[in-house]
């Protein structure tokens, strides 16, 4: 009778242990989401009077990012991808799924004249999604860390716009 009450112990710790997990992973999700909201809204703030005069639009469709363990449309990261139109180029912001730990990535498309060019925003607080870094990478040759702030991303917008002279 022993071994029945202690194998009942272990199957109670064990479900235990899995509600903590579910748990934890929905927390991490609903944070993984806010984070991204947060960026989002922080692009348009930065870039409202030129949105509101026309010169950049502003549109969102729904994404489904995937992962090895979320390959398909099953995976719980729904969210969106932003797309930015200036100068009649794209920029579109497309977030991974959550990584290891919750965190919180972002690539963006759009941002660089190269087109081998790789540029990844990470989220450095995600229960706070205020802070993000944006590295870039050619090929396995990656770029130190650099804040994405308001003069940071419009120097790289205003690469994006063709002189006339």
């Amino acid at each position: 009778m022993d071994e029945i009450q202690r194998l009942g112990e272990l199957l109670s710790a064990n479900q235990r242990n899995e509600e903590q997990k579910h748990q934890q992973f929905h927390t991490g999700l609903a944070q993984w989401e806010a984070s991204i909201v947060a960026l989002y809204q922080q692009i348009e703030a930065w870039l409202k009077p030129l949105i509101e005069g026309g010169q950049i639009t502003v549109e969102y469709e729904p994404h489904l990012a995937q992962s090895k363990g979320y390959p398909d449309e099953n995976s719980p990261f729904r969210t969106q991808r932003m797309t930015l139109t200036i100068a009649g180029r794209q920029v579109a912001f497309i977030p991974d799924a959550m990584g290891a730990k919750g965190s919180v990535s972002v690539a963006a498309t759009g941002l660089s004249v190269h087109a081998q060019e790789v540029v990844t925003l990470s989220c450095q607080d995600p229960a706070q999604g205020t802070q993000w870094l944006e590295k870039k990478r050619i090929g396995v040759k990656e770029s130190d860390a650099q804040p994405f702030t308001a003069d940071y991303f419009a120097k790289q917008l205003q690469a994006l716009v063709p002189l006339h002279s």
